[in-house]
Order: structure tokens, then C-alpha cells, then sequence
């Protein structure tokens, strides 16, 4: 962000250039009216016009200092940006000052007239002109302040404007009087050049060109693990104030808490890895899911669907019929609520599966009431002891001697949550593992009284975890 000490540094530099820079212009304004020099003159009016340029950069610092408000949510910096395209503008007017007076001279002819306290005077002005240069360009790069760079070029076209200067002079000596005319109309190109990249590079930034590499940006984001796809990267402002917004798309299965937490971790990386990004705007998509069977594609719409009215949903079960799919599912509601209610909500929850499901014909739903929020515990005392023995019997009763382990009693109001592990031959089909589950939760619940949940776990003998 826009820093005090930025402001504070940039203020400093330019205030000592414009005191540089004054001095500088009363000496060539006076070199230039001894000698009627029209290089000596323009380059007179450029110095001249050095000194305006500090005083718009130190007005722009000063209006860009201001901290963001109701009004400016991004902060103020453009303010810089219109004083360097303002330095700019400057650049062109003193390449029209310089065009104007050689019209001037081809129409009134003469030559310019050599004083050697005004060669002298111009050739004391070069290494000033150099020292600025040099130093407010290096104070320009390392504060990274466009002003500063803007008017360190300003002052480099000055310093050529002098240069040029002392070659007319020295041409109309020689019996060349033209030279001092081609000369100015050289430094007219370059002033025009310079003044061109300038406003260029100014008008991109008011303009909200691209401040950043889409590319650059892109590949940063996909290094996040859990990011499938970067893309629609938009970037604006300055090289050290850049704002900008993109997308990522994540798993369509993810939570919204880890969306949210992939998109923070893009934004840390990009503002660590890409200099001059103070703002990024992730936003995050879900991205293409994974293919599904049918019954998997029913199944999540059909929780989706749950989750919007509020209820929950089970032991789904779906029957391929000649007209398409019968779907069985029990469903939770609030517990507190009445039969007529209940039954309404459930009703809702049939008509929105069958319209949102156009294969799927009927639907049958058992309705069972939400369980109370409580807290599960893990029991260990001698009644559970007792129904961990009498779970591990039933489970070898119905796999084999040893089959059942991996026991798990958690108690809530009263009422048992139970998980095992059983080992089936490896060779087993799935269909007949399952089968094997429901008879080992079958004749659970007829030998123990009391249970809720009952999830038993079929796995290989090499599987086996104990």
C-alpha cells in the first residue's frame, strides 16, 4: 500500500531537483538572450519546464498520499499516475516550443552568437544536468515511483537539449549556421519519443490496462493443491499497486469451508510469489465432476435436494424398472413436528425428486425422526463388555470362529452404536459381502436389544487390522 515513508522520499527528492532545476534555468535563460541561441533558449525553456514538472509531481504525491475513503475504496494512487501523464504533456509542449522557433529562425534567417561566458555556462549546467539524472533516476527504480521516472527523463532530454545547444553554437563558428536548426529538430524527435512513452505507459494504467501476466498469475494458482483449472485472470493498475481478480475451479464435492480455504491459500501464494500484488479476488468454481453411474448422479441430486428442504436422508436404495428407477430412501425430519407436518414436508421432498429426476418413476420414503444433538462416548464398563461378547459370538456365529473383531460400542440416550469388522473368503463377490453384512446386522438386533446404528465392516483375512 501507499506508504508515509513513500510519500516522504518522493516529497524529498523532488524538492531538491526543483531547487537544482530553477537554478539551472536562470543560467540558460540568460546564456540564451546574450547569445540568441535557439538551442540555447529551447534548452532554457526545457529546465523551465523541469521545474514545472516538479511542482505537479509534488502537487500528485501529495493528492496520492490520501488514504483509500467511501469514495476512493482503492486509495488515491492515481493521483501519481495524472502527474507523470501530466510531466508527459509538458514533454510535448516544450517539443512544439522548440519547433515554433525554428520557423522562426528559416523565416528571419540570422545565426546564433557566441559568448564564451554562455559556453561556459552551458557546459557547467551538463554535469548538473547529469547528477540529477543519475540520482533521481536511482531514487526513482528504488522507490518504484513512476514521478521520479517520469521527470528523471524529463531532465535527460535537457541534458541532449544542452549538448545540442553547445553544438550549434560551436557549428555557427564554423561557417555552419543550419546545424544549430538540425540540431533542434533532432532533439524535437527525441522530446516527442520520450513525451510518446510516457503518455503511453500513463494512459494504459488511467485505462485499466492489463498490470500483470495473466500467465504469470495462472500458474501460481494452479500450484495450490485442490485447484483443477485457473482462468479469467483481469488485472489493473500500477506495477507496485496491482488489483486483480480471477477463478479457479475445485472439486464440485468440496465444502464450502475448504472452497473458501483453497481460494485464501491462492491469494497468500499470488501476493508472496508476484511483487506489487496488494488485492486479489479469488473467485472459486466448481469444476467438472468426476463421471458417475446413474444411480451415483441420482443419489447426490437427491441429497442435494434434502439438504435444500432441510431434512436428512438414508439407506437410499434405487430399483431399475421398465419405465426408468423406483427409489426407497428414509428420511429424517424434525422430531418435534406433528404427522400432518411431517408427512407434508416429505411429500415435498417426493414431488421435487420426481420433477428434478425425470427416470426416476416412484418414490417411496419411510419416515423416521431426526436424532437429538448429543454427545457419542465410547464405553468400555462391564455392560458393554457383556455386548461387545455378545456382538463378537453373533459376528462368528454368522463368517466363521474368529471372524468378528475391531469391536466399537459408542452409547447416546441410552441406545448403542455399533461397528465391527468381519473377514470373508477373499474370493467373495461384493454382492455376497453385503449380504453377509445385512445377516450379521440382522441377527444383531434380534440378539441385542437397544442398538441404533449397526455398520459392519466385511474385509479379506489380508486386510485384516486388529
Amino acid at each position: 500500500m501507499f506508504s508515509s515513508h513513500y510519500h516522504t522520499s518522493v516529497r524529498r527528492v523532488l524538492l531538491q531537483v526543483l531547487a537544482i532545476n530553477l537554478a539551472v534555468s536562470i543560467t540558460k535563460l540568460v546564456v540564451g538572450a546574450l547569445s540568441g541561441s535557439i538551442a540555447v533558449l529551447a534548452d532554457a525553456f526545457n529546465s523551465l519546464v523541469d521545474s514545472s514538472s516538479n511542482v505537479i509531481g509534488l502537487l500528485g504525491i501529495r493528492a496520492a498520499a490520501a488514504p483509500p475513503d467511501a469514495d476512493h475504496p482503492y486509495g488515491h494512487r492515481r493521483y501519481e499516475t495524472l502527474a507523470t501523464l501530466g510531466i508527459g504533456a509538458l514533454l510535448l509542449l516544450a517539443g512544439w516550443e522548440v519547433v515554433e522557433n525554428v520557423f522562426n529562425r528559416l523565416l528571419e534567417g540570422g545565426a546564433p552568437q557566441v559568448e564564451p561566458l554562455g559556453v561556459a555556462l552551458l557546459v557547467l549546467t551538463v554535469p548538473v544536468n547529469l547528477f540529477i539524472v543519475w540520482y533521481e533516476g536511482r531514487r526513482g527504480r528504488a522507490l518504484r515511483s513512476d514521478v521520479l521516472l517520469a521527470d528523471a527523463t524529463q531532465t535527460r532530454v535537457g541534458l541532449w537539449t544542452t549538448l545540442a545547444a553547445l553544438a550549434g553554437l560551436l557549428g555557427g563558428q564554423f561557417g555552419m549556421p543550419w546545424l544549430d536548426i538540425v540540431l533542434a529538430l533532432g532533439i524535437t524527435v527525441f522530446i516527442v519519443r520520450e513525451a510518446w512513452r510516457i503518455l503511453r505507459a500513463t494512459s494504459s494504467e488511467l485505462s485499466d490496462g492489463a498490470a500483470i501476466d495473466p500467465q504469470r498469475v495462472e500458474h501460481v494458482a494452479r500450484q495450490v493443491p485442490g485447484v483443477r483449472h485457473a482462468t479469467q485472470v483481469r488485472s489493473r493498475g500500477r506495477e507496485d499497486d496491482v488489483h486483480l481478480d480471477l477463478h479457479v475451479k475445485v472439486d464440485a464435492a468440496m465444502s464450502t469451508a475448504q472452497a473458501h480455504a483453497i481460494a485464501s491459500e491462492v491469494e497468500r501464494r499470488l501476493k508472496s510469489d508476484l511483487p506489487g500484488i496488494v488485492d486479489a479476488v479469488v473467485h472459486v468454481e466448481p469444476g467438472q465432476a468426476p463421471a458417475r453411474t446413474r444411480g451415483e448422479a441420482i443419489a447426490v441430486e437427491v441429497r442435494a435436494i434434502a439438504d435444500g428442504l432441510g431434512l436428512g436422508v438414508h439407506n437410499l436404495h434405487l430399483h431399475a424398472v421398465e419405465q426408468g428407477y423406483t427409489l426407497d430412501a428414509d428420511v429424517e425430519v424434525d422430531a418435534a413436528l406433528s404427522l400432518e407436518a411431517s408427512h407434508a414436508q416429505v411429500t415435498e421432498f417426493e414431488n421435487r425428486v420426481r420433477a428434478a429426476l425425470g427416470d426416476v418413476v416412484e418414490v417411496v420414503t419411510h419416515i423416521e425422526p431426526a436424532q437429538a444433538a448429543g454427545v457419542e462416548e465410547v464405553v468400555v464398563d462391564d455392560e458393554a463388555e457383556r455386548v461387545r461378547a455378545q456382538i463378537v459370538a453373533v459376528g462368528d456365529r454368522v463368517c466363521g470362529r474368529g471372524a468378528a473383531h475391531h469391536v466399537t460400542l459408542r452409547r447416546l440416550d441410552g441406545r448403542y452404536d455399533v461397528s465391527l469388522h468381519v473377514v470373508a473368503p477373499g474370493k467373495s463377490s461384493v454382492v455376497e459381502a453385503h449380504l453377509l453384512a445385512e445377516e450379521v446386522e440382522r441377527q444383531l438386533r434380534e440378539a441385542i436389544a437397544g442398538l441404533e446404528r449397526v455398520t459392519v465392516h466385511v474385509e479379506p483375512p489380508e486386510g485384516r487390522d486388529d
